[in-house]
């Protein structure tokens, strides 16, 4: 169990949220909270007893636990948990990574926070932050694959690049947050673009094919709108036409599409 919750949680690109506090980086635990919660609907954290030493500093402890639902329980109705906890502990710090005198309770409170947040770097989520990198490492099969979609953007492969983003359906996601920081938004409007260039290019065509066959144009004019496709621009654009169409520009090419 715990090998999932950290790899599901060690994957997750925290960079765009990051947060800047003087020269060090902070995690917006309200962010990552919500990562948690989204993966594990049954995560929970509890603040602990706060620590202070004689010379007035502070240190505060958050205890996280992630349940993982494992069975159902039909005798007594109820779900049946695996659970992994951990405690981590922080001083109450200033701008400067020092420890406050008698700290106030915004200081406090903001100490609890990031508490939680280093808690949750146990189970795996912005650790790497703490190592003092700037994002996880992908696998290298991840790598390949967001390179591959670099390349498709970058040469313009629109059809290339649909084929491409339908085949790897969720991981999509992945492979967006791969981009460099401050560039994810562009990338992504970039592939967008690229791939509603086709979505134009498929509505001219279905428009095309439907025009020649309402106006009775012969066989060879609508075969002649057909073979003008590649084959990977033939099976989606086929796929785009209503049953009927089809059904006629099957016949019209004489074999079954």
């Amino acid at each position: 169990m715990s090998n999932s919750i950290w790899a599901t949680l060690s994957a997750i690109d925290c960079s765009e949220h990051i947060e800047k506090k003087g020269q060090f980086s902070y995690l917006a635990w309200t962010w990552a909270w919500a990562m948690v919660k989204e993966n594990y609907p049954w995560a929970e954290y509890e603040l602990l007893a706060d620590t202070v030493y004689p010379d007035g500093t502070m240190e505060v402890r958050v205890k996280v636990s992630i349940n993982t639902q494992v069975a159902v329980d039909s005798g007594n109705h109820s779900l049946v948990f695996n659970t992994l906890s951990h405690t981590m502990w922080l001083p109450v710090l200033d701008f400067k990574n020092k420890a406050i005198c008698n700290p106030n309770a915004f200081d406090i409170n903001s100490s609890r926070m990031r508490c939680l947040v280093k808690c949750l770097a146990m189970f795996g989520l912005g650790h790497y932050i703490y190592a003092g990198e700037s994002a996880p490492n992908p696998s290298p099969a991840l790598q390949e694959d967001y390179e591959r979609l670099v390349e498709l953007v970058a040469k313009g492969e629109g059809w290339e690049l649909r084929k491409f983003t339908i085949d790897q359906g969720a991981k999509m996601d992945e492979l967006f947050n791969m981009a460099p920081q401050g560039k994810k938004t562009q990338f992504k409007a970039d592939v967008r673009d690229l791939y509603g260039k086709t979505n134009g290019f498929m509505k001219a065509w279905v428009g095309e094919v439907e025009a020649r066959i309402a106006n009775g144009d012969s066989a060879d004019s609508i075969t002649e709108c057909y073979e003008e496709l590649t084959d990977l621009e033939k099976h989606y654009c086929v796929d785009a036409l209503d049953e009927i169409t089809r059904h006629k520009l099957s016949e019209a090419i004489g074999e079954k599409i």
